[in-house]
């Protein structure tokens, strides 16, 4: 069940704190005891096994936050908005968990208990209590739910948690023991709930984990703590798991910086001409350090040619969700650091056929394929050139872009590939044998055979071969 976690809370795991005070913008969370820097990596999985260096290159380890006294009023991490959309899906989930038949089957055995603990008027009392309890007062009391996320500090750094909901019967002296009685119903029936969650969610599969991880672990009236388990995987737990030796449960949270703290780009492949390139995407605004370019990819796509243009992105500022393709400085991130931007999140930048691998909800958390699908074209390297290649694996990558080939074009396209080329002034960039089934002139206009790198006329058209 520990590998099912709450997506919801996975994602709170960068809802995270500082050894220090507490610091608005872009974060990365850190497990005090062990070291371990959290890093969402794509499907539902929380990895706790960054190391710092790691950190600098793997956008899932940044989330942005904002705090107010010991409450954090913003998460946003790969394009989840986790305090305003995640956090309030809690008090939908509830009453899956515990639908109408079940709440009233729970009141019957607690009259039934009152009945055999007390007599006389006390029980008379205490039944006609719970009695005045309908389901439409427990989806109140639901609704009411605390949903803040909130930090206590301690040594090193932060506890972070949230409150459950208590129960809405409040019998005074008597309130625990009911509390203790709904509680084991829950633990009782954890595999019930896991069904009707199933039944629930059918086509908002991405949501099973939360379930799953909630109905693990809830209690009424309780904290949950978000805790290192004792095999190193990542989820929240109660007040009594909590209280278990090997659980890990004091978080820091590290600015993001441009010094010791950045994030950078690591270059993915190497041209003929000694240049790194990489794809990216990410759910944060950034500014190139200096001797990057970003390029985008636009729709002037000739693939009887092999060819595709890329063009150059000269905004100050790139908009988050942008999928590029970056010219890079070298191989190290160190070399390549990005500002992360505050400001508009919105994408932008104009024709783009590039795409990002979102998930059904929209989560930057990457594609499943059911099979290898080569329709798909991502970032690779051809005859020393970088291109669009066609996929062969099955799941694509949540930071990187890729490209979309539909049928007709793909037929037409006998290279398995395309050159990615800069339009510059009406002159395309190709290598030499992208255009060898074509009548190829030099600038006096006679036919070359076997053109080699340079400046040619072919079909009218002014292009370099490289």
């Amino acid at each position: 069940m520990r590998k099912l976690y709450i997506f919801i809370f996975t994602m709170l795991l960068m809802v995270t704190t500082a050894a220090q005070a507490q610091t608005n913008g872009y974060n990365r969370l850190k497990n005090v005891a062990t070291g371990h820097i959290a890093n969402l990596e794509g499907g539902h999985t929380f990895a706790l096994n960054a190391t710092e260096e790691e950190a600098h290159s793997l956008a899932g380890t940044v989330a942005y936050m904002a705090f107010e006294d010991n409450i954090m009023t913003a998460l946003r991490a790969q394009n989840a908005d986790v305090v305003g959309a995640l956090v309030p899906a809690i008090k939908a989930m509830i009453p899956e968990m515990m639908p109408e038949d079940q709440f009233y089957v729970l009141k019957d055995s607690m009259v039934s208990m009152a009945s055999a603990a007390f007599s006389g008027a006390m029980a008379t009392t205490l039944i006609g209590y719970i009695n005045r309890y309908t389901y439409e007062d427990f989806i109140t009391y639901v609704n009411e739910m605390d949903t803040n996320l909130y930090l206590e500090a301690t040594d090193g750094g932060y506890y972070l948690y949230f409150n459950s909901p208590k129960f809405p019967l409040n019998a005074g002296v008597l309130n625990d023991y009911f509390v203790k009685k709904i509680n084991s119903y829950l633990t009782a029936y954890r595999g019930t709930m896991q069904v009707m969650a199933e039944q629930y969610l059918v086509g908002k599969e991405e949501l099973l984990p939360m379930v799953y991880n909630l109905i693990s672990h809830f209690r009424f009236a309780d904290r949950f703590y978000l805790a290192e388990q004792k095999d190193g995987n990542f989820g929240f737990a109660n007040s009594t798991d909590f209280q278990e030796a090997g659980i890990n449960d004091v978080w820091a949270f590290v600015p993001v910086d441009n010094d010791a703290n950045y994030f950078g780009v690591e270059g993915q492949f190497l041209d003929a001409d000694g240049k790194w390139y990489a794809s990216f995407a990410a759910d944060f605004p950034i500014r190139l350090a200096d001797g990057m370019k970003a390029y985008l990819v636009d729709s002037d796509v000739d693939p009887g040619k092999s060819m595709i243009h890329r063009v150059l992105i000269e905004e100050d500022i790139i908009p988050s969700l942008t999928p590029m393709i970056l010219e890079l400085n070298g191989k190290d991130a160190a070399v390549n650091k990005l500002q992360l931007m505050e400001g508009d999140y919105k994408y932008s930048v104009g024709d783009n056929q590039l795409q990002l691998a979102l998930s059904k909800r929209g989560f930057l958390l990457g594609k499943q394929l059911e099979e290898p699908d080569s329709h798909y074209y991502v970032l690779g390297i051809k005859d020393g050139h970088v291109a669009l290649v066609a996929t062969e694996e099955t799941f694509l990558k949540p930071n990187e872009a890729y490209y979309w080939m539909d049928d007709t074009r793909k037929g037409a396209n006998t290279s398995g590939y395309l050159v990615l080329g800069d339009d510059v002034s009406g002159i395309s960039m190709a290598t030499t044998s992208t255009f060898a089934h074509k009548q190829v002139y030099d600038l006096q206009g006679r036919r070359v055979a076997n053109p080699t790198k340079g400046l040619y006329i072919i079909d009218g058209k002014k292009v370099v071969l490289r």
